[in-house]
């Protein structure tokens, strides 16, 4: 592992050395876990006692969180300054090369010189994989599809005919790209099969975690927009146009025809009901459905999804039924003595 100076991954990550002395730094690890030659990382306030705590040579954190006595690397967007160290502490292998022996690489598919093909992967006719592109092992890409330039298929990936993938994209293990959206045409109790004639088109710059799907559509194709960022155990039906910069998480999912803005966010669970817009900059909470269209910037919550603000009043309120069903009944009680009384002196009036 290289050693740096706090004074040199401050340079490097342009963020400040504050506090005491400049340490070699030999690694990253989190609070509990560093040692005495280690970086370490705060960005909430809550986990300062653990912060002055460790055992770490320094910490990374961002501008207004104070932490004396300590050596401090300073950084207006820790995150990112965490992401380039692990990177210069944790650099990825060489990228493979060449194609193994027990690959079937169809004569018809054009493959570039510097691509690399793993054990027992497949490539069908007309397919396309360009400069730098890396094919796991057990992986399949149908006939026609498209592998961009620079862009990884982990293992065990399928690319059903036609599926586009663009530039520098990773795609993880057990992703399947443009298998047949769920349409049935029903008739007399029987389900006929709708052919689903699109494609999945995956623009530039997209990560797609393990096991996740994405369906062809049936007449337009699904589109994920560049530069966004899926979990794993995502389903995105077929028809569906996700917007650039997206962000969704485990096992979320959109129904079919579904528009969703640029720079959404889906939390774990949440959903969306097909053939609706959300808005550029939509936010979908975790375990929400969301049944309507979002206006751009909406923020939803709950089952069906509302505005989050409305979503926790209902909540407060929720968490009071007990209470407020017990003031009802007394309340009951009082009104029914009262007309007790009234009927009384009304008689003997």
């Amino acid at each position: 592992m290289p050693t740096y100076r706090l004074s040199e991954l401050a340079q490097r990550v342009s963020g400040e050395v504050r506090g005491e002395g400049d340490p070699e730094i030999d690694g990253v690890a989190a609070l509990d876990q560093a040692g005495t030659r280690q970086l370490s990382f705060l960005t909430n306030p809550k986990y300062r006692s653990k912060a002055r705590d460790s055992e770490a040579a320094a910490v990374l954190l961002p501008a207004g969180v104070e932490l004396p006595g300590r050596s401090l690397l300073v950084h207006p967007e820790p995150y990112l300054a965490l992401a380039n160290l692990l990177d210069l502490y944790h650099p990825p292998p060489p990228p493979p090369r060449g194609v193994h022996a027990s690959a079937s690489v169809d004569p018809e598919a054009s493959v570039a010189e510097d691509v690399a093909i793993g054990a027992h992967a497949v490539i069908e006719p007309g397919a396309v994989l360009e400069s730098g592109s890396i094919v796991g092992p057990g992986c399949v890409i149908g006939p026609k599809a498209r592998l961009g330039e620079r862009s990884e298929l982990r293992a065990n990936v399928v690319l059903y005919a036609g599926t586009q993938v663009g530039k520098r994209c990773l795609i993880h293990s057990g992703v399947v790209l443009g298998g047949d959206g769920f349409g049935f045409a029903t008739s007399g109790g029987t389900h006929h099969k709708i052919p689903q004639v699109g494609r999945v088109v995956i623009e530039d710059d997209v990560e797609i975690g393990a096991n996740t799907a994405v369906d062809r559509g049936a007449l337009d194709d699904t589109v994920i927009g560049e530069g966004s960022k899926i979990d794993d155990l995502v389903m995105i039906a077929h028809g569906v146009r996700l917007g650039r910069g997206a962000l969704l998480a485990a096992q979320s999912g959109i129904a079919g025809s579904t528009r969703v803005g640029d720079h959404s966010m889906f939390a774990g669970q949440a959903g969306a009901a097909g053939h609706l817009t959300l808005g550029d900059k939509t936010i979908v909470a975790a375990k929400s459905a969301v049944l309507a269209d979002v206006a751009e910037g909406g923020m939803v919550a709950g089952i069906p999804a509302v505005d989050h603000r409305q979503w926790k009043r209902a909540q407060a309120a929720f968490r009071r039924l007990p209470e407020l069903k017990k003031e009802v009944g007394d309340l009951r009680r009082r009104l029914a003595d009262l007309e007790r009384r009234l009927d009384e002196a009304e008689d003997r009036s």
